[in-house]
């Protein structure tokens, strides 16, 4: 059974429009592409919400999330030393590769792709966001957040066209289901992370069921990641 911790929140910043950078203390081992499951202590929040991991050192654990439903707009409210309560970190992460790589990210998927990209030197970190959604000042920020990675940020259409697939051996990416279907179109060695509901992060619950490989799997059990080839859009 999984064991709920409660932490001590470091800081909880807005980073662009609806999107925060959250730091959470503890000392945990994690791998790029894992997640948390999170939950606001004495606030009006049943169930624990997944959240990837976008930084990791000695002091604590980073989210960054966006504001989607009632749980993220409890999280966008907590306060520095507030208490919140998470378990995990649960799911496979992104693999070790030999070559260089292409990290993929439509919106809020570039969360899980910093680490990721943080810890493998020979990669380049794409990062596309839609046109008119942050301010210019607020994309200034996103890409200040990214510094230290070799990333590239494109601002409306479609990230796909700046990325030159023939240079990388493998290709990561996460985002809208739509554009990593397109990019495990584009590469034959594409892993893919999944975003589905999960109630409990340990596949107790079965609402993150999905067909991988023409079988049913759960994600925060079997995945978040998958290879590309073998998930049924």
């Amino acid at each position: 059974m999984f064991q709920v911790r409660e932490e001590e929140i470091l800081f909880n910043e807005k980073i662009a429009g609806d999107i925060y950078l959250m730091k959470v203390s503890g000392n945990y081992e994690v791998k790029a592409g894992q997640f948390f499951m999170l939950k606001a202590k004495d606030r009006d929040m049943t169930l624990f919400r997944p959240i990837s991991i976008f930084d990791c050192d000695s002091y604590g654990v980073s989210f960054l999330y966006s504001v989607r439903g009632k749980g993220t707009e409890l999280f966008s409210k907590m306060k520095e030393a507030d208490t919140i309560l998470l378990h995990g970190p649960y799911g496979n992460g992104f693999p070790k590769l030999e070559g260089k790589t292409a990290m993929v990210a439509g919106g809020i998927g570039m969360a899980p792709l910093y680490l990721t990209a943080r810890r493998n030197s020979n990669s380049d970190l794409y990062i596309g966001i839609r046109e008119g959604l942050y301010s210019e000042e607020e994309i200034n920020t996103l890409e200040n957040l990214f510094e230290g990675c070799n990333t590239k940020f494109k601002i409306g259409g479609l990230v796909t066209e700046i990325i030159d697939f023939k240079k990388y051996e493998n290709v990561f990416t996460c985002g809208p289901e739509v554009m990593m279907q397109a990019v495990a179109e584009l590469h034959p060695n594409v892993y893919v992370s999944l975003e589905k509901h999960m109630g409990c992060g340990v596949g107790a619950c079965l609402s993150c069921s999905c067909k991988v490989s023409g079988k049913m799997v759960k994600v925060c059990k079997d995945g978040p990641v998958f290879k590309g080839t073998e998930v049924n859009f």
